[in-house]
């Protein structure tokens, strides 16, 4: 059975993501599906959970806070010393644990690992596969959602749930405020620029 998402133009008129769930989707079909479309594709992107299968294309405004965010991430972590593996949309599976995911940006933060440390998704609308189950299942142990213009942060704990915290455990001195700030201003290079002048005034003399 297939489910079609097609939700409104969002308030400020720019066009949402689409998704199709195909309910009693097999993992071998799952694998076929992906196959067939090739590896190296930008989208459709695939989440796959228990036989569930949502199949989601992105928007251009979708695109641009992933490509902002990543950016500012990419400044943050240089300007902190942090030594990453970008892996950004690199497919990730588990068969016995029956999920999969394509996520918008991810990265290993220190060394080089087979699943990341940090994922990022942006969920301009809601409905579809479970994410945070989905990554619950690989032990990620950072997710952030960027939902209704803020970003959402959720901790794996030590029970092996995600908990919403109002930092992050990896990145504990990033002003996460001033991200959510510059990811709302339209122009790249303004949007920069701002970014960096507020690490600098939050990094000690």
């Amino acid at each position: 059975m297939a489910e079609l998402l097609r939700p409104e133009p969002l308030p400020d008129g720019t066009e949402p993501e689409e998704r199709i769930i195909l309910c009693g989707t097999s993992w071998d079909r799952y694998l076929a599906l992906d196959k067939a479309l090739g590896d190296d594709r930008p989208t459709p992107r695939f989440y796959y959970l228990d036989g569930e299968l949502e199949i989601m294309t992105t928007s251009s405004e979708h695109e641009r806070i992933k490509k902002w965010i990543g950016g500012f991430l990419e400044i943050y972590f240089e300007a902190a010393a942090f030594d990453i593996m970008p892996r950004g949309q690199a497919t990730m599976r588990l068969a016995l644990q029956q999920a999969g995911a394509e996520p918008d940006e991810s990265w290993c933060i220190g060394t080089e690992k087979d699943l990341p440390d940090l994922v990022l998704e942006i969920a301009l609308t809601s409905g579809g596969v479970d994410k945070l189950e989905v990554y619950r299942r690989f032990k990620v142990p950072e997710v952030w959602l960027w939902r209704r213009s803020k970003i959402e942060i959720y901790v794996l704990g030590t029970t092996g749930q995600y908990a919403l915290s109002p930092k992050s455990r990896l990145l504990p001195d990033l002003d996460v405020l001033l991200l959510e700030r510059c990811v709302l201003i339209p122009s790249w290079r303004q949007a920069r620029q701002t970014f960096r002048a507020g690490l600098s005034k939050s990094t000690p003399d």
